[in-house]
């Protein structure tokens, strides 16, 4: 955007960077994923062991002549490097190889740039390329030392071009993130709807890939789109469920996880995970084929920690049992199912219904003419069993509540319970209606 770099080619050579410093390492088959998710054609894969980075380059220098070789010789226009690198580092490699270098924070930003299809998305997306863009800024490139010299009317040198770039990135980030703030501001009136009518959230969250939109539209007989790539999803996706014995529930598809998410797409995607942070009840995808499950659990928890989530209530769904040959059903960890399949999906709903199964109560009363409001309420919470009118005005209902909701009922003057019946005729519902909220 503000940086003089050689152009961006789809044939990329990979080169995994390994410290003896750092206590991990990236997994190269994820990075492999990572660029073919974004378009891009991996040709080779090196890896490369150094005991400290080169401040200049992060390479040494028969490191850099061997990377220089085999680029020419496969014939690559881009490097892809599983490592952070400082401005000075990537301006450096791209000056000596003469092709762009991205990192692995780089090519994420990337492929969710590609990614992108709502327009709450692209929001979301801009705000953290800009976000990576002013701290590259900050460090400097060749062209950011050039003082723009004063036109007429002006005096002195002027302004470095890396302070009025800074300038303009500002002045973006403050308008992108106006226009997200105002997403925000919706969703909140949504959540309003949906607490009012006291309909359960759950939000599916898990490892990229994992196959959470594939569990989601076979759950909810949606067409959200999935694919076998990383990062299918971006943009948060409801549809209702219907649970047995608790009603429609909503049911929320989220941006998959990844080690070391850059705080960038954290930070941009806020408005999005916001879902998650209100969720009810948590759904952890597992992609059970793959042997590595505990350290991709555990990075997602690290990034539900990281919004205030890791607290929520959470049922682990261990997927993909079709490859796995896992059993399906109840397991001692949470649920194993097949979403491409369809295995274990009542065992699935036999949980949410045992953690949303609310007792409800059916009460008769009257409403006095002044209290439309509250009548206008009830039909909204979708309670009224049946209902009648008398000559003058007054209201005669049956309804179905939770206990706060009677409660927040009774306490208006304007109802009361029925002379034939003192006391609330309390009966035990375990179903009711509720109108789709969502389409």
């Amino acid at each position: 955007m503000f940086f003089e770099r050689p152009e961006l080619g789809e044939k990329a050579l990979l080169v995994s960077l390994r410290l003896h410093a750092d206590r991990e390492c990236h997994d190269p088959e994820e990075f492999k994923d990572l660029a073919f998710s974004a378009g891009l054609d991996p040709v080779d894969l090196v890896t490369v062991n150094r005991h400290h980075p080169d401040p200049a380059t992060c390479f040494g220098k028969g490191q850099l002549i061997e990377i220089r070789d085999l680029m020419d010789a496969v014939n690559v226009d881009l490097l892809l490097v599983d490592h952070e690198l400082t401005a000075t580092q990537e301006r450096n490699l791209e000056s000596k190889l003469n092709h762009r270098i991205m990192t692995r924070t780089e090519l994420i930003l990337h492929l969710f740039e590609t990614r992108a299809r709502t327009h709450e998305g692209k929001l979301q997306v801009e705000l953290a390329l800009l976000r990576h863009a002013q701290s590259r800024v900050t460090q400097g490139w060749t062209h950011l030392d050039r003082q723009r010299g004063g036109g007429l009317h002006l005096r002195g040198a002027g302004e470095r071009q890396s302070t009025i770039d800074r300038g303009l990135i500002q002045t973006r980030i403050k308008s992108v993130s106006e226009r997200l703030r105002r997403v925000v501001r919706q969703r909140a009136q949504q959540r309003k709807q949906r607490d009012r009518r006291e309909i359960p959230t759950v939000a599916l969250v898990g490892y990229t890939n994992a196959g959470k939109s594939t569990l989601f539209n076979a759950l909810t007989e949606a067409d959200a789109y999935a694919d076998d790539r990383l990062f299918a999803t971006l943009d948060p996706t409801m549809r209702t469920l219907q649970v047995e014995n608790v009603g429609d529930v909503i049911l929320i598809d989220t941006v998959g996880f990844i080690r070391n998410l850059p705080m960038d797409l954290v930070a941009a995607f806020k408005a999005t995970l916001e879902e998650v942070t209100r969720a009810d009840l948590l759904l952890h995808v597992i992609d059970s084929s793959l042997e590595d499950t505990e350290s991709m659990q555990a990075d997602v928890i690290a990034v539900l920690q990281e919004i205030d989530a890791a607290e929520l209530p959470m049922i682990k769904v261990f997927n993909k049992v079709d490859i796995s040959r896992r059993s399906s059903g109840i397991c001692r960890e949470g649920v194993s199912v097949s979403a491409t399949e369809r295995l274990g999906f009542d065992d699935l709903l036999q949980l949410l219904e045992k953690h949303f199964k609310i007792t409800r109560q059916e009460l008769n009363v009257r409403l006095a003419p002044s209290a439309g409001k509250i009548r206008a309420w009830l039909h909204e919470l979708d309670a009224v069993i049946h209902e009648s009118f008398e000559q003058d005005g007054t209201v005669k209902m049956t309804v179905v509540l939770t206990d706060q909701h009677t409660q927040r009922l009774l306490a208006s003057k304007a109802v009361s319970l029925v002379e034939s019946q003192p006391e609330p005729k309390i009966k035990q519902i375990t179903h009711t209606r509720y109108s789709n909220v969502m389409e």
